[in-house]
């Protein structure tokens, strides 16, 4: 069943191609041609091709968000390569969520460059600003939720919140 689902993916990747080189075949052949009248009545891509380069409006932001997806996505795979390796077993509970943090913090450094170097690549000027907003991108919503259900718990005098005094 294995090598039946490899053949269809294969037969369909194939078919999409096809379908694919056609469309943009005619769109090469349409476009190449060097006629006056078909200079004045353009439309679609060449008239978008201004926009679609453009840098977006909030550079900081958007490079801070892919840097942050690639090292989420970096960790993501981390932690799968570990588990098909077999570090982690069923009777040692902490050992995922240990693995979690220490490759969150090693990963950084993933989310730091990528976010950094298209920042760079955008004519970005304040990188430092860039990567302060990169490191507090995934973890400041989380620190600010559980900031706030603190805050809330403790209010309500709930027995379960953990004291100021207990963090130390």
């Amino acid at each position: 069943s294995i090598i039946n689902s490899c053949v269809t993916v294969l037969l369909l990747t194939g078919f999409l191609a096809t379908i694919l080189m056609r469309v943009l075949k005619a769109d090469f052949v349409k476009f190449s041609r060097e006629d006056a009248a078909m200079e004045e009545e353009e439309s679609g891509w060449k008239y978008i091709h201004g926009d679609v380069f453009r840098f977006p409006p909030n550079k900081s932001i958007f490079c801070a968000f892919v840097g942050t997806g690639s090292q989420i996505f970096c960790l993501s795979l981390f932690i799968f390569a570990l588990a098909l390796v077999g570090v982690f077993y069923p009777y040692n509970r902490g050992a995922l969520f240990t693995a979690l943090i220490v490759l969150y913090a090693l990963t950084a450094c993933i989310a730091g460059y990528i976010a950094t170097s298209y920042y760079v690549q955008m004519e970005g000027q304040n990188w430092v600003q860039n990567i302060l907003v990169t490191c507090f991108c995934y973890c400041g919503p989380f620190f600010g939720m559980f900031a706030f259900l603190n805050t809330v718990a403790i209010f309500y005098r709930v027995s379960v919140c953990p004291r100021r005094w207990s963090l130390h």
